[in-house]
């Protein structure tokens, strides 16, 4: 039996969905994140991902007061190519990363990214404010 291959923009939105039916809350700051212990309290809930050679996770959180979705990605800045297939440059996968989010997504309410030197990575994060009754992509 094959795997049917699933679109990187699909895998985002069913993230996002589990995400608003059973994901992790975050209640911290969305400007001073320890991106270390986030990525590992998703990990640890099996509610980490990867795409594109990139981790990513999503929490249920309050932004400007109103029920939203934190999205975390993770990009490694080396990444050896004996280990991966995928060895494009930092830049590339956070274009890739940018795409797929305004696929999935028309606006977000916030954006922001970080680099750290020390964990060696890029950390994109990405707020979408649940409005309504549909709140599910």
């Amino acid at each position: 039996m094959s795997k049917k291959s699933i679109s990187p923009v699909d895998k985002v939105k069913d993230i996002f969905n589990s995400t608003i039916d059973s994901g992790n809350e975050y209640s911290g700051s969305n400007i001073d994140i320890d991106y270390y212990n986030l990525l590992c309290k998703a990990t640890a809930n099996s509610k980490l991902f990867k795409l594109f050679n990139c981790n990513l996770c999503m929490f249920k959180y309050k932004f400007e007061d109103k029920d939203s979705i934190l999205i975390l990605f993770g990009i490694p800045i080396n990444v050896n190519a004996e280990l991966t297939n995928d060895a494009k440059h930092v830049s590339e996968r956070i274009m890739d990363v940018l795409r797929v989010l305004e696929s999935c997504f028309i606006t977000l309410d916030y954006m922001f990214t970080h680099e750290s030197k020390e964990d060696k990575f890029v950390y994109i994060v990405a707020i979408k404010k649940l409005k309504g009754d549909k709140k599910k992509l």
